[in-house]
This record gives structure tokens, sequence and C-alpha cells, in this order.
């Protein structure tokens, strides 16, 4: 496996390395199922704590600690998998196509 960790944030997202990503994650249906459940938990959370939609990214902070794994511990996994050590800004992008990802699907089905 080669490591993603001398890739910009440009050709990360470039050279389809993000999409390969969430498709991986997509075809493990367990792994899927998390992701979804971490979406599911943020949403819940942010419909209590913060119904008008203000404070963000307070909710987010608070969200990992109820979660085990955390989305960042499922996406450092996989992306560990895939392409073997990978730098921590790149997996926030990772965490966020996941949870997205997880969102648009998520819609759908309501």
């Amino acid at each position: 496996m080669g490591e993603i960790r001398h890739l910009s944030h440009r050709d990360f997202s470039r050279n389809g390395h993000l999409e390969r990503i969430v498709a991986a994650a997509k075809a493990d249906a367990g792994f899927w199922l998390m992701v979804k459940e971490r979406e599911m938990e943020r949403q819940a959370m942010r419909a209590v704590f913060d119904p008008a939609g203000s404070g963000q990214n307070e909710i987010d902070k608070l969200t990992p600690a109820r979660l085990t794994p955390t989305i960042a511990e499922l996406a450092d996994d996989l992306v560990s998998r895939m392409f073997g050590i990978c730098p921590p800004e790149m997996l926030t992008i990772v965490e966020q196509a996941l949870l997205d990802t997880a969102r648009v699907e998520l819609s759908v089905v309501k």
C-alpha cells in the first residue's frame, strides 16, 4: 500500500482518492452502517441542542464523545487499510465526505 501523506489537499480530491474511499466505505455494509449511525446521532443532537442551527461547531464537538468508535477512528481505519498512513488534515476531509454522503443517503430515505 502506498502512503498518501505527500499529496496536497488539491491532489487528494482531484485524483479520485476521496471518491474511492467513500465507495469503499459504502461497499462494507457494517462499516457504512456505523458511519450512518454517527450522522444520525449528529442530526439528533443538533435537533435537541441547537434547533435554530446557530452553534453547529459546539454540537459537532460533543458528538464524537458519545459514539465509539468515533467517526475519526472509522475514517483513520478505512484510509489506513487502503493507503497506509494518512495525515490528520486529510482525515478531516475524509470524515466530512463520509458524513456528507451518509447525510444525503439518509435524507433520501426520509
